[in-house]
């Protein structure tokens, strides 16, 4: 009676690995899928490692690749709500002032890219500067060779302009997105008081023109990249 109790534990136990064993899909050991988890089901102890490391693995790299695009960070945040206030300002020129979109949409997708790539260049200054690489420590025994020193301090003020460019880019950015903000609000004004349909026009191509302020700082950001890797 104890055997016969075992053996169904046995295969009740067998046949949830067996299912597992379907449901995840991938043939081990070369088997196809069916027989592998008729052998699942009667194997069980010697596909369940494999079952468990598998699923293991997945919950890790799950986290590490999913964890970072679900916490935007505070300049994906401030884009995301200029953007929205933009968006929202754009959609009410429909009926008095729409022609403007068509003759501007192209900068105004240039801006809202070049947000976007200005916020990228920021966060890969910040994970530059927080390296090791940037901190003051000097090599061991380098304030004994004068080249060595001098190397040293050439270095030091390399990263002090890789600080100080880091906080101008944000200084743009984020000034950027307050003028745009504000020139949304006089979209709303001019449309609520009764202004022109050229006001809009004349208001909607200022913000389009604040791309140029980012276009050049990313032009000359790409000029010193191409420098470095020529």
């Amino acid at each position: 009676m104890l055997s016969l109790e075992t053996a169904i534990f046995y295969l009740l136990f067998g046949m949830c690995v067996a299912t597992a064993a379907y449901i995840r899909g991938t043939a081990e050991y070369g088997l196809g899928l069916t027989f592998q988890s008729f052998a699942a089901c009667l194997f069980w102890p010697l596909f369940l490692p494999a079952l468990l490391t598998t699923g293991q693995q997945t919950m890790k790299t799950g986290d590490e690749t999913g964890a970072e695009p679900l916490r935007p960070d505070s300049l994906a945040t401030a884009i995301a709500q200029v953007e929205a206030e933009l968006n929202a300002a754009l959609e009410g020129l429909d009926g008095w002032a729409e022609d403007v979109l068509s003759s501007e949409e192209h900068r105004l997708e240039e801006l809202r890219s070049a947000w976007k790539t200005q916020a990228e260049r920021i966060r890969q200054l910040d994970r530059l500067l927080a390296e090791p690489s940037a901190s003051d420590v000097e090599l061991p025994e380098a304030a004994n060779v004068a080249k060595a020193q001098h190397s040293e301090e050439l270095r030091r003020e390399n990263i002090r302009q890789l600080a100080a460019l880091r906080k101008q880019m944000h200084a743009d950015l984020i000034g950027t997105l307050a003028w745009v903000r504000e020139l949304v609000t006089m979209i709303h004004l001019a449309k609520f008081s009764g202004a022109p349909a050229a006001r809009a026009e004349e208001l909607v191509a200022q913000i389009a023109a604040a791309v140029q302020g980012l276009s050049e700082v990313s032009a000359w950001r790409e000029q010193e990249e191409l420098a470095v890797t020529s």
